[in-house]
């Protein structure tokens, strides 16, 4: 599972068999979630608080670009 970004103590993870939709993985202090790409939104929490959650999205509006890219390298579209 490689880490694509670390970023205010988080780490975005995109596993290496991940499928669609674009999508990063979260990690810190045990806790995982799972965030989609467009539309940003979590697909499941992991047990991180409304705040935590709350940075964590703004992270991935920051990085948005970056972590698009890294997923379409990762998982290019088939057709």
């Amino acid at each position: 599972m490689p880490t694509v970004l670390r970023e205010g103590g988080y780490q975005f993870l995109m596993f290496t068999s991940d499928h669609p939709p674009a999508h990063v993985h979260v990690r810190r202090e045990g806790k995982l979630a799972k965030v989609l790409l467009d539309p940003i939104e979590f697909e499941r929490t992991g047990g991180f608080s409304f705040g935590e959650q709350s940075k964590i999205i703004d992270i991935i509006r920051t990085y948005h670009g970056f972590l698009l890219a890294e997923w379409n390298s990762r998982y290019p579209s088939e057709g």
